[in-house]
Protein backbone atom coordinates (compact mmCIF):
# COMPACT_ATOMS: atom_id res chain seq x y z
CA UNK A 1 0.00 0.00 0.00
CA UNK A 2 1.73 3.56 -0.93
CA UNK A 3 0.33 6.55 0.72
CA UNK A 4 1.18 10.33 0.10
CA UNK A 5 2.25 12.14 3.54
CA UNK A 6 2.46 15.63 1.56
CA UNK A 7 0.95 16.99 -1.42
CA UNK A 8 4.59 16.85 -3.17
CA UNK A 9 5.86 13.35 -2.02
CA UNK A 10 5.85 9.61 -3.38
CA UNK A 11 5.95 7.98 -0.03
CA UNK A 12 6.22 4.18 0.63
CA UNK A 13 4.68 3.93 3.99
CA UNK A 14 6.93 3.77 6.94
CA UNK A 15 9.09 1.53 4.18
CA UNK A 16 9.09 -1.37 6.73
CA UNK A 17 10.59 -4.49 5.88
CA UNK A 18 7.92 -6.19 4.12
CA UNK A 19 7.32 -3.37 1.88
CA UNK A 20 11.23 -2.84 0.83
CA UNK A 21 11.08 -6.46 -1.22
CA UNK A 22 8.65 -5.28 -3.30
CA UNK A 23 10.47 -2.02 -3.49
CA UNK A 24 13.30 -3.63 -4.29
CA UNK A 25 11.53 -5.35 -7.21
CA UNK A 26 9.90 -2.73 -9.08
CA UNK A 27 13.00 -0.63 -8.95
CA UNK A 28 12.22 2.23 -6.81
CA UNK A 29 14.34 1.34 -3.79
CA UNK A 30 17.75 0.00 -4.20
CA UNK A 31 20.42 -1.08 -1.12
CA UNK A 32 23.00 1.35 -1.06
CA UNK A 33 26.81 -0.08 -1.37
CA UNK A 34 27.64 -0.94 2.63
CA UNK A 35 31.29 0.52 3.01
CA UNK A 36 32.67 -0.48 6.24
CA UNK A 37 34.68 2.06 7.78
CA UNK A 38 37.80 0.74 9.44
CA UNK A 39 42.07 1.79 9.52
CA UNK A 40 42.01 2.77 5.87
CA UNK A 41 39.19 5.39 6.17
CA UNK A 42 39.51 8.18 3.29
CA UNK A 43 40.68 11.76 3.89
CA UNK A 44 37.86 14.13 5.40
CA UNK A 45 36.11 15.73 2.37
CA UNK A 46 35.84 19.70 2.68
CA UNK A 47 32.03 20.29 2.84
CA UNK A 48 31.20 23.65 4.19
CA UNK A 49 27.80 24.51 4.45
CA UNK A 50 26.88 22.57 1.15
CA UNK A 51 23.69 20.46 1.82
CA UNK A 52 24.74 16.98 0.50
CA UNK A 53 22.17 15.26 -1.00
CA UNK A 54 22.10 10.82 -1.42
CA UNK A 55 22.38 10.34 -4.86
CA UNK A 56 25.07 8.19 -4.63
CA UNK A 57 28.06 7.01 -1.99
CA UNK A 58 29.76 10.20 -2.13
CA UNK A 59 29.63 10.81 1.26
CA UNK A 60 27.84 7.73 2.84
CA UNK A 61 30.05 5.57 4.49
CA UNK A 62 28.18 3.02 5.83
CA UNK A 63 24.68 1.90 5.92
CA UNK A 64 23.17 -0.82 7.54
CA UNK A 65 19.27 -1.92 6.82
CA UNK A 66 18.59 1.24 5.25
CA UNK A 67 17.56 2.03 1.36
CA UNK A 68 17.70 4.46 -1.25
CA UNK A 69 14.61 5.13 -2.94
CA UNK A 70 13.79 7.25 -5.77
CA UNK A 71 10.59 9.32 -5.06
CA UNK A 72 8.08 10.49 -7.56
CA UNK A 73 6.63 13.77 -7.70
CA UNK A 74 2.81 13.99 -7.56
CA UNK A 75 0.60 15.78 -10.64
CA UNK A 76 -1.13 18.66 -9.52
CA UNK A 77 -4.72 18.06 -9.27
CA UNK A 78 -5.77 21.67 -11.06
CA UNK A 79 -3.68 19.64 -14.51
CA UNK A 80 -3.07 20.99 -17.41
CA UNK A 81 -2.41 24.56 -16.57
CA UNK A 82 -2.57 25.68 -19.96
CA UNK A 83 -4.10 24.27 -22.81
CA UNK A 84 -4.89 25.57 -26.32
CA UNK A 85 -7.96 25.82 -27.72
CA UNK A 86 -9.98 25.09 -29.85
CA UNK A 87 -8.86 22.05 -29.76
CA UNK A 88 -7.08 20.55 -32.80
CA UNK A 89 -8.91 18.48 -35.39
CA UNK A 90 -7.00 15.72 -37.52
CA UNK A 91 -5.18 17.80 -40.52
CA UNK A 92 -6.18 21.23 -39.22
CA UNK A 93 -4.13 24.59 -38.36
CA UNK A 94 -4.99 24.89 -34.84
CA UNK A 95 -2.00 24.53 -32.46
CA UNK A 96 -0.84 22.16 -29.92
CA UNK A 97 2.56 22.88 -27.71
CA UNK A 98 4.83 20.56 -28.07
CA UNK A 99 8.29 21.21 -25.65
CA UNK A 100 9.35 24.26 -23.68
CA UNK A 101 10.81 26.27 -21.69
CA UNK A 102 9.73 27.65 -18.31
CA UNK A 103 11.38 29.90 -15.50
CA UNK A 104 11.01 32.60 -12.89
CA UNK A 105 11.92 35.77 -13.70
CA UNK A 106 13.30 37.02 -9.89
CA UNK A 107 13.99 40.66 -11.37
CA UNK A 108 10.10 41.20 -12.50
CA UNK A 109 8.68 38.55 -9.96
CA UNK A 110 6.78 36.78 -12.47
CA UNK A 111 6.59 32.87 -14.31
CA UNK A 112 7.72 33.32 -18.13
CA UNK A 113 6.97 30.27 -20.67
CA UNK A 114 8.28 29.43 -24.59
CA UNK A 115 6.33 26.91 -25.90
CA UNK A 116 6.35 25.60 -29.35
CA UNK A 117 3.11 25.65 -31.10
CA UNK A 118 2.43 22.91 -34.07
CA UNK A 119 -0.04 22.20 -36.26
CA UNK A 120 -1.37 18.79 -37.01
CA UNK A 121 1.33 17.65 -39.59
CA UNK A 122 3.96 20.14 -38.47
CA UNK A 123 4.79 22.06 -41.52
CA UNK A 124 4.69 25.81 -39.67
CA UNK A 125 5.39 25.51 -36.11
CA UNK A 126 5.99 28.50 -33.90
CA UNK A 127 7.46 29.82 -30.53
CA UNK A 128 4.95 31.38 -28.53
CA UNK A 129 5.21 33.23 -25.23
CA UNK A 130 3.24 33.34 -21.93
CA UNK A 131 3.53 34.08 -18.53
CA UNK A 132 1.66 33.69 -15.06
CA UNK A 133 2.04 35.40 -11.67
CA UNK A 134 1.53 32.34 -9.79
CA UNK A 135 2.96 29.61 -12.33
CA UNK A 136 -0.64 27.97 -12.36
CA UNK A 137 -2.99 30.62 -14.31
CA UNK A 138 -0.83 31.38 -17.72
CA UNK A 139 -1.92 34.37 -19.60
CA UNK A 140 -1.48 33.96 -23.56
CA UNK A 141 -0.67 38.16 -24.68
CA UNK A 142 -1.85 39.30 -27.41
CA UNK A 143 1.56 40.44 -28.88
CA UNK A 144 0.75 41.44 -32.61
CA UNK A 145 4.12 40.99 -33.64
CA UNK A 146 4.16 37.89 -36.21
CA UNK A 147 0.91 36.58 -38.93
CA UNK A 148 0.06 33.17 -38.40
CA UNK A 149 -3.29 31.92 -40.34
CA UNK A 150 -3.75 35.18 -41.46
CA UNK A 151 -4.04 36.95 -38.49
CA UNK A 152 -1.69 38.89 -36.02
CA UNK A 153 -3.62 38.62 -33.25
CA UNK A 154 -1.85 35.81 -31.29
CA UNK A 155 1.33 35.18 -28.79
CA UNK A 156 4.06 34.26 -31.52
CA UNK A 157 7.24 35.78 -30.82
CA UNK A 158 9.15 33.88 -33.36
CA UNK A 159 8.94 31.53 -36.88
CA UNK A 160 11.15 30.39 -39.81
CA UNK A 161 8.64 29.50 -41.98
CA UNK A 162 8.66 25.60 -42.09
CA UNK A 163 8.85 22.76 -40.02
CA UNK A 164 9.66 21.90 -36.32
CA UNK A 165 12.35 23.72 -34.33
CA UNK A 166 12.37 22.51 -30.78
CA UNK A 167 13.67 25.31 -29.21
CA UNK A 168 15.57 25.74 -25.65
CA UNK A 169 15.13 29.11 -24.23
CA UNK A 170 16.85 30.91 -21.20
CA UNK A 171 17.26 34.34 -19.76
CA UNK A 172 20.95 34.55 -19.37
CA UNK A 173 22.49 35.71 -15.87
CA UNK A 174 26.22 36.01 -17.25
CA UNK A 175 25.47 38.16 -20.23
CA UNK A 176 26.56 42.18 -20.03
CA UNK A 177 25.20 42.75 -23.02
CA UNK A 178 21.38 43.80 -23.18
CA UNK A 179 20.14 43.00 -26.71
CA UNK A 180 20.96 39.31 -25.60
CA UNK A 181 19.94 39.14 -22.44
CA UNK A 182 17.36 35.92 -23.92
CA UNK A 183 18.65 33.28 -25.87
CA UNK A 184 17.42 30.61 -27.98
CA UNK A 185 18.76 27.71 -29.79
CA UNK A 186 16.22 25.92 -32.12
CA UNK A 187 16.78 23.31 -35.12
CA UNK A 188 17.22 24.97 -38.10
CA UNK A 189 15.81 23.48 -40.98
CA UNK A 190 12.74 21.33 -41.08
CA UNK A 191 11.26 17.61 -40.49
CA UNK A 192 13.27 14.95 -42.58
CA UNK A 193 16.93 13.37 -42.54
CA UNK A 194 19.42 14.08 -42.84
CA UNK A 195 19.51 15.52 -39.12
CA UNK A 196 19.59 19.24 -39.26
CA UNK A 197 22.26 21.59 -37.09
CA UNK A 198 21.09 23.76 -34.60
CA UNK A 199 21.04 27.67 -35.08
CA UNK A 200 20.68 30.64 -32.21
CA UNK A 201 18.76 33.65 -31.86
CA UNK A 202 18.59 36.23 -28.99
CA UNK A 203 15.99 39.28 -27.36
CA UNK A 204 16.48 41.57 -25.17
CA UNK A 205 12.96 41.15 -23.62
CA UNK A 206 11.91 37.43 -24.49
CA UNK A 207 9.27 38.61 -27.21
CA UNK A 208 11.37 40.07 -29.99
CA UNK A 209 13.85 38.04 -31.32
CA UNK A 210 16.39 38.24 -34.05
CA UNK A 211 18.37 35.95 -35.89
CA UNK A 212 22.11 35.58 -33.99
CA UNK A 213 23.69 32.75 -36.28
CA UNK A 214 22.69 31.48 -39.45
CA UNK A 215 25.45 28.48 -39.73
CA UNK A 216 24.96 25.60 -37.64
CA UNK A 217 26.36 26.14 -34.26
CA UNK A 218 25.78 22.46 -33.05
CA UNK A 219 25.72 20.55 -35.88
CA UNK A 220 23.59 17.53 -35.09
CA UNK A 221 20.09 18.12 -33.70
CA UNK A 222 16.86 15.97 -33.93
CA UNK A 223 14.41 17.43 -30.80
CA UNK A 224 13.59 18.83 -28.53
CA UNK A 225 16.78 21.07 -27.58
CA UNK A 226 17.34 22.56 -24.37
CA UNK A 227 20.06 24.98 -23.11
CA UNK A 228 21.08 26.15 -19.72
CA UNK A 229 24.20 28.70 -18.54
CA UNK A 230 25.87 26.18 -15.84
CA UNK A 231 27.51 28.69 -13.26
CA UNK A 232 29.64 26.06 -12.21
CA UNK A 233 31.18 24.72 -15.26
CA UNK A 234 31.46 29.00 -16.12
CA UNK A 235 29.73 27.59 -19.88
CA UNK A 236 26.86 27.25 -21.69
CA UNK A 237 25.85 24.25 -21.75
CA UNK A 238 23.18 22.42 -24.66
CA UNK A 239 21.43 19.50 -24.83
CA UNK A 240 20.64 17.76 -28.44
CA UNK A 241 19.91 14.25 -29.62
CA UNK A 242 20.60 12.00 -32.85
CA UNK A 243 20.26 8.86 -34.15
CA UNK A 244 23.36 6.18 -33.16
CA UNK A 245 23.66 2.50 -34.91
CA UNK A 246 21.97 2.48 -38.15
CA UNK A 247 19.22 4.23 -36.84
CA UNK A 248 18.42 2.19 -34.17
CA UNK A 249 18.77 4.30 -31.33
CA UNK A 250 18.99 7.61 -30.11
CA UNK A 251 21.22 8.90 -27.82
CA UNK A 252 21.47 12.49 -25.73
CA UNK A 253 24.18 14.67 -26.94
CA UNK A 254 26.11 17.65 -25.08
CA UNK A 255 27.68 21.09 -26.51
CA UNK A 256 29.72 23.52 -24.80
CA UNK A 257 30.30 27.30 -25.51
CA UNK A 258 32.01 29.81 -23.84
CA UNK A 259 30.21 32.65 -26.09
CA UNK A 260 26.96 31.07 -27.46
CA UNK A 261 28.25 31.28 -30.72
CA UNK A 262 31.36 28.81 -30.85
CA UNK A 263 29.83 25.63 -29.72
CA UNK A 264 32.56 22.33 -29.04
CA UNK A 265 31.81 19.08 -31.03
CA UNK A 266 29.30 17.29 -29.24
CA UNK A 267 29.77 14.29 -27.09
CA UNK A 268 27.01 12.04 -26.12
CA UNK A 269 26.31 11.61 -22.44
CA UNK A 270 23.31 9.28 -22.20
CA UNK A 271 23.04 6.30 -24.47
CA UNK A 272 20.86 2.94 -24.01
CA UNK A 273 22.83 0.12 -22.85
CA UNK A 274 22.13 -3.65 -22.19
CA UNK A 275 20.06 -3.06 -19.16
CA UNK A 276 17.73 -1.62 -21.53
CA UNK A 277 14.44 -3.30 -23.04
CA UNK A 278 15.23 -3.33 -27.01
CA UNK A 279 12.19 -1.68 -27.44
CA UNK A 280 13.37 1.34 -25.08
CA UNK A 281 16.45 2.46 -26.29
CA UNK A 282 15.33 5.84 -28.00
CA UNK A 283 16.40 8.97 -25.63
CA UNK A 284 14.58 12.06 -27.23
CA UNK A 285 15.96 14.62 -24.86
CA UNK A 286 17.36 15.04 -21.31
CA UNK A 287 15.99 18.06 -19.22
CA UNK A 288 18.33 18.97 -16.76
CA UNK A 289 18.81 21.58 -13.86
CA UNK A 290 21.80 21.88 -11.35
CA UNK A 291 20.84 21.09 -7.55
CA UNK A 292 22.43 21.88 -4.71
CA UNK A 293 26.31 20.34 -5.62
CA UNK A 294 24.46 17.89 -8.02
CA UNK A 295 23.01 18.03 -11.04
CA UNK A 296 19.54 16.26 -11.98
CA UNK A 297 18.36 14.95 -15.52
CA UNK A 298 14.46 14.10 -16.75
CA UNK A 299 15.50 11.45 -19.41
CA UNK A 300 12.26 10.94 -22.19
CA UNK A 301 12.22 7.61 -23.05
CA UNK A 302 10.35 6.16 -26.41
CA UNK A 303 9.23 2.69 -26.21
CA UNK A 304 8.89 1.97 -29.16
CA UNK A 305 8.90 -1.81 -29.14
CA UNK A 306 6.37 -4.77 -29.63
CA UNK A 307 2.62 -3.37 -28.64
CA UNK A 308 2.30 -3.47 -24.86
CA UNK A 309 1.19 -1.18 -21.95
CA UNK A 310 4.37 1.10 -22.83
CA UNK A 311 4.01 0.28 -27.12
CA UNK A 312 4.52 4.23 -29.05
CA UNK A 313 4.53 5.84 -25.56
CA UNK A 314 7.01 8.14 -23.89
CA UNK A 315 7.78 8.84 -20.19
CA UNK A 316 10.78 9.77 -18.07
CA UNK A 317 13.51 8.59 -15.89
CA UNK A 318 15.47 10.12 -13.67
CA UNK A 319 19.45 10.88 -14.21
CA UNK A 320 22.17 12.83 -12.05
CA UNK A 321 25.76 13.85 -12.65
CA UNK A 322 28.58 15.08 -10.28
CA UNK A 323 30.62 17.26 -12.26
CA UNK A 324 27.45 17.99 -15.46
CA UNK A 325 29.34 16.13 -17.97
CA UNK A 326 29.31 12.39 -16.76
CA UNK A 327 25.96 11.01 -16.14
CA UNK A 328 24.11 8.42 -14.86
CA UNK A 329 20.37 7.02 -13.74
CA UNK A 330 18.88 6.29 -10.73
CA UNK A 331 15.80 4.46 -9.84
CA UNK A 332 16.89 1.41 -11.25
CA UNK A 333 15.21 2.84 -14.48
CA UNK A 334 11.98 2.82 -13.52
CA UNK A 335 9.74 5.58 -14.85
CA UNK A 336 10.08 8.98 -12.87
CA UNK A 337 7.21 10.56 -13.98
CA UNK A 338 4.61 8.01 -15.14
CA UNK A 339 2.18 8.82 -18.13
CA UNK A 340 -1.36 8.86 -17.07
CA UNK A 341 -3.55 5.35 -16.45
CA UNK A 342 -6.53 6.24 -18.71
CA UNK A 343 -6.94 6.48 -22.06
CA UNK A 344 -8.06 10.42 -22.57
CA UNK A 345 -6.08 11.67 -19.60
CA UNK A 346 -3.96 14.32 -20.50
CA UNK A 347 -0.51 12.65 -20.65
CA UNK A 348 -1.67 8.78 -21.48
CA UNK A 349 0.60 8.72 -24.45
CA UNK A 350 3.79 10.84 -24.11
CA UNK A 351 5.78 13.48 -21.72
CA UNK A 352 8.67 15.38 -21.65
CA UNK A 353 9.70 17.67 -19.33
CA UNK A 354 10.12 21.47 -20.07
CA UNK A 355 13.72 23.16 -19.22
CA UNK A 356 13.78 23.46 -16.21
CA UNK A 357 12.35 22.62 -12.90
CA UNK A 358 11.94 25.64 -10.38
CA UNK A 359 11.95 25.93 -6.83
CA UNK A 360 9.21 27.07 -5.37
CA UNK A 361 9.03 27.77 -1.22
CA UNK A 362 9.58 24.21 -0.14
CA UNK A 363 9.03 22.71 -3.24
CA UNK A 364 10.53 21.89 -6.56
CA UNK A 365 7.46 22.32 -9.45
CA UNK A 366 8.39 20.07 -12.93
CA UNK A 367 6.55 21.50 -15.97
CA UNK A 368 5.86 18.66 -18.48
CA UNK A 369 4.36 18.70 -22.04
CA UNK A 370 1.71 15.94 -22.02
CA UNK A 371 0.24 14.17 -24.57
CA UNK A 372 -3.53 12.49 -24.97
CA UNK A 373 -2.25 10.71 -27.99
CA UNK A 374 0.98 8.13 -28.86
CA UNK A 375 3.47 8.76 -30.63
CA UNK A 376 2.33 8.64 -34.04
CA UNK A 377 -0.73 9.72 -33.43
CA UNK A 378 -0.79 12.10 -36.56
CA UNK A 379 0.27 9.23 -38.87
CA UNK A 380 -3.10 7.11 -38.15
CA UNK A 381 -5.11 10.68 -38.43
CA UNK A 382 -5.31 10.51 -34.86
CA UNK A 383 -5.91 13.54 -31.94
CA UNK A 384 -2.27 14.54 -30.65
CA UNK A 385 -3.80 16.14 -27.56
CA UNK A 386 -1.49 17.87 -25.49
CA UNK A 387 -1.33 20.34 -23.11
CA UNK A 388 1.08 22.03 -20.22
CA UNK A 389 0.60 20.02 -17.16
CA UNK A 390 2.78 20.22 -13.67
CA UNK A 391 3.68 17.89 -10.75
CA UNK A 392 5.22 18.90 -7.54
CA UNK A 393 8.39 17.46 -5.47
CA UNK A 394 9.29 18.42 -2.03
CA UNK A 395 12.97 20.10 -1.54
CA UNK A 396 15.60 17.80 -2.08
CA UNK A 397 13.33 15.29 -2.78
CA UNK A 398 14.34 13.23 -5.61
CA UNK A 399 16.17 10.43 -3.66
CA UNK A 400 15.73 9.42 0.04
CA UNK A 401 17.39 6.95 2.34
CA UNK A 402 14.64 4.73 3.99
CA UNK A 403 14.98 2.08 6.64
CA UNK A 404 13.97 -0.87 6.61
CA UNK A 405 11.99 -0.42 10.07
CA UNK A 406 14.92 0.43 11.88
CA UNK A 407 18.71 1.27 10.68
CA UNK A 408 22.01 3.25 10.82
CA UNK A 409 23.50 5.14 8.03
CA UNK A 410 27.01 6.51 8.85
CA UNK A 411 28.81 9.39 6.58
CA UNK A 412 32.39 9.25 5.67
CA UNK A 413 34.29 11.66 7.23
CA UNK A 414 34.21 15.44 6.55
CA UNK A 415 35.12 18.65 7.40
CA UNK A 416 32.65 21.69 8.00
CA UNK A 417 32.07 25.19 8.57
CA UNK A 418 28.89 25.58 10.49
CA UNK A 419 27.23 26.13 13.41
CA UNK A 420 23.85 24.53 13.26
CA UNK A 421 22.83 20.93 11.54
CA UNK A 422 19.94 20.86 9.62
CA UNK A 423 18.17 17.68 8.20
CA UNK A 424 15.29 17.65 5.56
CA UNK A 425 13.28 14.34 6.95
CA UNK A 426 9.80 12.83 7.04
CA UNK A 427 9.71 11.65 10.63
CA UNK A 428 6.00 12.25 10.63
CA UNK A 429 5.37 8.40 11.88
CA UNK A 430 8.36 7.83 13.31
CA UNK A 431 12.33 9.64 14.61
CA UNK A 432 15.15 10.26 13.81
CA UNK A 433 18.54 10.86 16.02
CA UNK A 434 22.02 11.93 14.93
CA UNK A 435 25.37 11.67 16.75
CA UNK A 436 28.61 13.15 16.18
CA UNK A 437 31.75 11.32 15.43
CA UNK A 438 35.36 11.83 16.17
CA UNK A 439 38.34 10.92 13.30
CA UNK A 440 38.44 7.65 14.61
CA UNK A 441 34.53 6.81 14.50
CA UNK A 442 33.64 7.90 18.08
CA UNK A 443 31.16 9.45 19.49
CA UNK A 444 31.51 12.96 20.34
CA UNK A 445 31.07 13.70 24.38
CA UNK A 446 27.56 15.75 24.40
CA UNK A 447 26.91 14.57 20.47
CA UNK A 448 26.00 11.00 21.48
CA UNK A 449 22.95 9.35 20.15
CA UNK A 450 21.50 9.57 23.66
CA UNK A 451 22.28 13.26 24.23
CA UNK A 452 20.48 13.96 20.87
CA UNK A 453 16.50 15.22 21.20
CA UNK A 454 14.41 12.78 19.25
CA UNK A 455 13.52 14.26 15.38
CA UNK A 456 9.78 13.87 14.72
CA UNK A 457 7.36 15.30 12.40
CA UNK A 458 8.18 16.30 8.53
CA UNK A 459 10.12 19.18 7.97
CA UNK A 460 12.30 20.47 5.16
CA UNK A 461 14.66 22.34 7.92
CA UNK A 462 15.18 20.47 11.32
CA UNK A 463 17.71 21.77 13.40
CA UNK A 464 19.06 18.81 15.22
CA UNK A 465 19.42 19.30 18.90
CA UNK A 466 21.70 18.07 22.02
CA UNK A 467 21.30 17.88 25.58
CA UNK A 468 23.69 20.89 25.42
CA UNK A 469 21.90 22.60 22.47
CA UNK A 470 21.96 22.84 18.72
CA UNK A 471 25.80 25.28 18.79
CA UNK A 472 28.34 22.60 16.45
CA UNK A 473 30.54 26.00 16.07
CA UNK A 474 33.38 24.12 18.13
CA UNK A 475 33.83 21.47 15.75
CA UNK A 476 34.24 23.41 12.66
CA UNK A 477 36.95 22.63 10.78
CA UNK A 478 38.22 19.55 12.79
CA UNK A 479 37.65 15.91 10.97
CA UNK A 480 34.04 14.43 11.90
CA UNK A 481 31.17 12.30 11.13
CA UNK A 482 27.29 11.79 11.41
CA UNK A 483 25.60 8.85 12.59
CA UNK A 484 22.21 8.79 11.58
CA UNK A 485 19.89 6.27 13.46
CA UNK A 486 16.57 5.84 11.33
CA UNK A 487 13.20 4.43 12.65
CA UNK A 488 10.14 4.42 9.47
CA UNK A 489 11.36 7.62 8.30
CA UNK A 490 12.50 9.25 4.88
CA UNK A 491 15.73 11.21 5.11
CA UNK A 492 16.38 13.37 1.74
CA UNK A 493 19.56 15.74 2.82
CA UNK A 494 21.73 17.29 5.36
CA UNK A 495 23.75 20.46 5.60
CA UNK A 496 25.36 22.99 8.24
CA UNK A 497 24.55 26.65 8.25
CA UNK A 498 25.45 29.42 10.02
CA UNK A 499 23.60 30.45 13.49
CA UNK A 500 21.04 32.53 12.76
CA UNK A 501 17.78 33.64 14.98
CA UNK A 502 15.79 30.61 16.10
Amino acid sequence: MRRSVTSCEYHPRSIVASLGCHLVAIGLLVPASRVIAGEDRPDAVDIGCQKQLFADDYIIGEMDNVYRVMNRPVKYDGNPVLELNPDQKPGSKELIVVSGSVLYDEEECIFKMWYEGANYDWSNNVVCYATSKDGIHWRLPNLGLIEYNGSKENNIVFEKGIGEMAPGVMKDPATTDPRRRYKMIYKRAGRGWPLQGINTASSPDGTHWSIWTRDDVIEKSDSPNSVLWDARLRKYIAHTREWEGSKKTRVVLQSESDDFVNWNNAKVIMRPDGEDPPGSRQFYNMEWMPYENVYFGFLAVYHAGARGPNWDKVDVQLTYSRDGRHWLRLGKRQPFLSNGTEPGSVDWGQIYVMQHPIIVGNEIWIYYVGFKGLHWATQRHQLQGSSVNLCKLRLDGFISLDPGGAGVVTTKPFRMSGDRLVVNANAMHANVKVEILDERGRPIKGFSADDCRTITGNKVRHIVRWRGGADVSRLKNRPIALRFHLERCKLYSFMFRPAVRE
